[in-house]
């Protein structure tokens, strides 16, 4: 699963990165339509980059808690049905 995420992630990477050349909006009349398509999308580009952002950032952070000793404090916190049986465990 996470594999296929990654092929994903890298796939719309090098999509993005073909479409690097940004449009400039400001030749087009404001009320025209050709406008409003611009902006539409620049704003799509802009917000697949912060998702793209997003998603690495979130893969570096489960890394970081499947390593990490809280992970294995709250699994013992969850598994104990008291207080003191959790400090008797701990």
């Amino acid at each position: 699963m996470i594999k296929i995420l990654v092929l994903l992630v890298s796939f719309f990477m090098a999509i993005n990165s073909l479409q690097a050349e940004e449009m400039d909006c400001s030749q087009f009349d404001k009320l025209s339509a050709k406008y409003v398509e611009c902006s539409a999308l620049q704003l799509k580009q802009k917000s697949n980059d912060l998702k793209n952002t997003t998603v690495k950032k979130i893969d570096e952070s489960k890394k970081k808690f499947e390593g990490s000793k809280l992970k294995e404090s709250l699994i013992k916190f969850k598994n104990s049905k008291t207080l003191t049986v959790f400090m008797e465990k701990y």
